[in-house]
């Protein structure tokens, strides 16, 4: 199976304790083409990047505080194994989060087709 092909079978995980908010970024991304997708209202119980046995998601929208326990644990282990991120409402001044892509409320269909064209044009993520 190529590089690809493996990529375009993981899924794209979207993590947010909004409910609404990962409803209206499933439908996009169901709407766009692609098949496997995940919201998950908290962060335990789902693939974690500190197993270093998970196999990385296609991408990962992630709408969790920075701030709230366990969180920033959580990004900081996906970045270091290279896991491809989108902050939602990523409005953080932390230079260690600046060169991820950032999603900021309220956003609509324009704004995600901007994230999802500059990842596909960038290979991250296949459709």
């Amino acid at each position: 199976m190529s590089t690809t092909a493996e990529r375009a079978a993981q899924p794209i995980l979207i993590l947010t304790p909004n409910a609404m908010e990962a409803a209206d970024i499933s439908d996009y991304l169901l709407r766009r083409g692609y098949q496997t997708v995940i919201s998950e209202l908290q962060l335990d119980g789902i693939v974690s990047p500190k197993d270093e046995t998970a196999k990385p998601p296609q991408l990962i929208f992630f709408g969790f505080k920075i701030t709230q326990t366990g969180a920033r644990s959580w990004l900081d282990a996906a970045l270091v194994r290279g896991w491809p991120v989108v902050l939602v409402n990523g409005d953080t001044t932390e230079p260690e989060y600046q060169r991820l892509l950032m999603l900021s409320r309220p956003f609509d269909t324009p704004h995600l087709d901007a994230i999802m064209d500059s990842l596909e044009r960038s290979r991250l993520c296949v459709s």
